[in-house]
C-alpha cells in the first residue's frame, strides 16, 4: 500500500566537512607505521585471557528470543594505559608514535572500552586489525568525549593494534585508558570473512530486495545498536524518531530489555551503526565492504518493562551528539492510535547482521507479553517475493511500521524463526508506550515526543540536518540532464581545493572526486560511469557544503 511522508527539509543537506566534531567517525587517513614500517622497532603486546565461552554458551541457550537481547560478547577487565605502556618512536619525518597490541587469543573480533578518552589538538589516533585489512581512525580531539568514557566499534580477531601519532612540537600526552576489553564469541566469525555475510537465518530478505523499494526512507532510521550492560555486550536494533517540534532532536526507540541494568557509564559506551545494510538484494562478500558511521554514547530519557519485557518494553534514548549529513538518517513517524494496521513490515538487524525487512499483510491483533492486556502488537509474518523474513535475537527493539510509514511499536520477542514461519512476534505498542504508565516523564513517550503538549496523534517522518547550509555564492551546474560530463562553476572554486561527491538517492557514494587549488571558478566532471537516474552531487569548497540535483 502507499504510504505517505511529510519530508521536511530545514536545509536539505548541510556543512559536513567538521562533522567528525560531533560522532565517533574516522577521520580516513593511513597510520604512519604502514609507510615506515621498516624502521620500526616490535611494539609491545598486553595479552587479555578470554572469559569461560562454554558457560557463556551455556547461559545462551536459555536466552534465546524472550525479552533478553542477544549477548554475543563479554568484556575483560583491564587498565591499560596506552600513552605510559605503548612503544614512543620518532619516524623519519618528524612525527612521534605509540604503538601498542591488545590480545586476547582465540576472539572473533574485539571491543575496547574506554575509561578516558581525550586526544589533544593535534594528535591522531588508529585501531586496526593484525593483518591491517580492517582500519578505522583517525581520532582527534574533535572525537573527545564529554563525559570522558568512551568505545570503538570491532575489529576483526585477537589482536586489535592501538597507534597514535602527534607533530614533533606536541608536549600534551593523550589520554587513552582501556578499563574494558569486549571478547567477541559469536556472529562476527561471519562478518569478516568472504563465504558469505552474517549470521542469519537463510530466510531473511535483504532491505534493498524489491520488498523493500517502498521503505527507502524509513530503513534510513534503523540502526544497529552494541548495547553494553555490566560486562556484556548484545545485539540489538533501533530507529530514530521524529517529534512534533520537528527539530531533529536525536530520540531513539528501542526495547527495554536491551539493557535494562545498564548504567549511566555504560549507556556512554553504546555503539550506534547506521548505513549497515548491503547495496542490493544479494549478501555482500564481506564485512570489510562497509564504511563505518556510527555514534558512541546515549542518555536513557523513558522506558518501561525492564527485562522481563513487561507493560510495552519501550526505552527511549537521546544520542549524545547530533546525526551527521553523511549518515542519511530519517527521522521515522509514529502513530499513537490504537487500530489495528492490515499490513506493514518491521526493519531489523537479526544476530546484528545487515539491515532485513519482515513482511505482514494479515491486519495485527491486540495482545500483551506480560499480565497487562493490550500492551501490544502480535504479528504474523508473510511469505513475500525474495522469501519469509522473520526475526530473530538481534532484532529486539526494531520498529514495526504500519501501512502508512508509521512507527506503531518496537520488538519484545515471539515465536518466529525460519523454521516456524508462521508463529507470532510481538511488539510493544507505541499507543501503550505514549502515556499508557503516566506515573513520570521517565515512563512516557508523550513528555519527549510531543514536550509543548500540542495533542498531535500522529507524525511523518523527516529528512533533515542539524547545521544551516552556508549559502553566500550562486552555484551552476550544466548541462542537466547530462551524458558523458558536467561543469560546476562557483565563484569559490577559485583559489580553493574542491571535493565532490555524488549519491544515489539511496545515499550510497557513487563518485568521489577530489580537485586541488585551481585560477579559475570552474571544474570539469565526467560522469560517464553512472547509470541513467537521478542523483545528488555535494560541492565542498572552503569548509562550505552545496548541493545540487543531477539526472544522467
Amino acid at each position: 500500500m502507499k504510504k505517505s511522508y511529510l519530508l521536511l527539509f530545514y536545509s536539505i543537506f548541510a556543512v559536513f566537512i567538521h562533522f567528525s566534531a560531533v560522532a565517533q567517525i574516522s577521520e580516513q587517513g593511513t597510520p604512519p607505521s604502514i609507510e615506515y614500517s621498516g624502521s620500526l622497532s616490535h611494539h609491545p603486546v598486553v595479552t587479555v585471557p578470554p572469559p569461560d565461552i562454554e558457560h557463556l554458551k551455556s547461559e545462551d541457550g536459555f536466552y534465546q528470543k524472550n525479552a533478553v537481547a542477544y549477548r554475543f560478547a563479554e568484556s575483560i577487565p583491564v587498565k591499560i594505559d596506552f600513552a605510559k605502556e605503548g612503544l614512543w618512536e620518532s619516524l623519519p619525518d618528524g612525527r612521534r608514535i605509540c604503538r601498542l597490541s591488545i590480545k586476547s587469543p582465540g576472539a572473533q573480533a574485539l571491543i575496547l572500552y574506554y575509561s578516558r578518552f581525550k586526544i589533544p589538538a593535534g594528535g591522531n589516533l588508529f585501531l586496526y586489525s593484525a593483518d591491517k585489512k580492517q582500519i578505522i581512525g583517525a581520532f582527534s580531539s574533535n572525537t573527545n568525549s564529554a563525559d570522558k568514557s568512551f568505545a570503538t566499534e570491532m575489529i576483526k580477531g585477537e589482536e586489535v593494534i592501538l597507534e597514535y601519532s602527534e607533530p614533533f612540537a606536541l608536549s600534551v600526552k593523550p589520554q587513552i585508558v582501556i578499563n574494558e576489553v569486549g571478547y567477541v564469541y559469536r556472529t562476527a566469525d561471519r562478518f569478516f570473512n568472504m563465504r558469505g555475510f552474517g549470521t542469519s537465518d537463510t530466510c531473511e530478505v535483504n532491505v534493498n530486495c524489491p520488498e523493500g523499494e517502498e521503505w527507502q526512507y524509513q530503513k534510513n532510521g534503523v540502526v544497529r545498536i552494541i548495547v553494553k550492560s555490566g560486562f556484556s555486550s548484545f545485539w540489538c536494533s533501533g530507529s530514530i524518531v521524529n517529534n512534533a517540534r520537528n527539530d531533529c532532536t536525536p530520540f531513539l526507540l528501542t526495547a527495554d530489555h536491551c539493557g535494562p541494568h545498564a548504567s549511566e557509564e555504560n549507556y556512554d559506551q553504546w555503539v550506534f551503526y547506521f548505513r549497515y545494510e548491503g547495496d542490493d538484494c544479494d549478501d555482500p562478500e564481506s564485512d570489510s565492504t562497509f564504511k563505518s558511521y556510527t555514534i558512541v554514547g546515549a542518555k536513557k530519557l523513558a522506558g518501561n518493562g525492564g527485562a522481563a519485557g513487561k507493560a510495552s518494553d519501550f526505552k527511549l534514548l537521546k544520542l549524545n551528539e547530533n546525526i551527521p549529513v553523511t549518515y542519511n538518517p530519517f527521522y521515522n513517524g509514529w502513530s499513537i492510535a490504537n487500530e489495528p494496521s492490515p499490513s506493514g513490515t518491521s526493519i531489523h538487524h537479526p544476530d546484528g547482521d545487515i539491515k532485513k525487512i519482515s513482511t505482514y499483510t494479515d491486519t495485527l491483533k491486540s495482545s500483551n507479553w506480560g499480565t497487562i492486556p493490550n500492551t501490544h502488537w502480535r504479528v504474523i509474518w508473510a511469505q513475500t517475493e525474495t522469501n519469509w523474513g522473520v526475526t530473530e535475537g538481534g532484532s529486539s527493539g526494531s520498529p514495526l511500521f504500519d501501512n502508512n510509514g508509521r512507527i506503531i511499536g518496537q520488538l519484545t520477542g515471539g515465536e518466529a524463526s525460519c523454521k516456524y514461519v508462521y508463529k507470532p512476534d510481538y511488539y510493544g505498542k507505541f499507543s501503550y508506550s505514549w502515556d499508557g504508565v503516566p506515573t513520570a516523564d521517565s515512563t512516557m513517550l508523550k513528555p519527549w515526543l510531543d514536550p509543548d503538549d500540542t495533542g498531535i496523534t500522529e507524525i511523518d517522518g523527516i529528512v533533515s540536518i542539524n547545521e544551516p547550509i552556508k549559502r553566500s555564492s550562486a552555484l551552476y551546474l550544466y548541462p542537466n540532464p547530462a551524458e558523458e560530463a558536467i561543469y560546476i562553476r562557483d565563484e569559490r572554486i577559485t583559489g580553493n581545493p574542491v571535493q565532490v561527491i555524488i549519491t544515489n538517492l539511496h545515499g550510497q557514494e557513487v563518485l568521489i572526486e577530489h580537485f586541488p587549488e585551481r585560477a579559475d571558478n570552474m571544474i570539469n566532471l565526467n560522469v560517464n560511469t553512472l547509470k541513467k537516474g537521478i542523483y545528488i552531487v555535494y560541492i565542498i569548497i572552503n569548509d562550505e557544503l552545496r548541493t545540487a540535483k543531477l539526472i544522467r
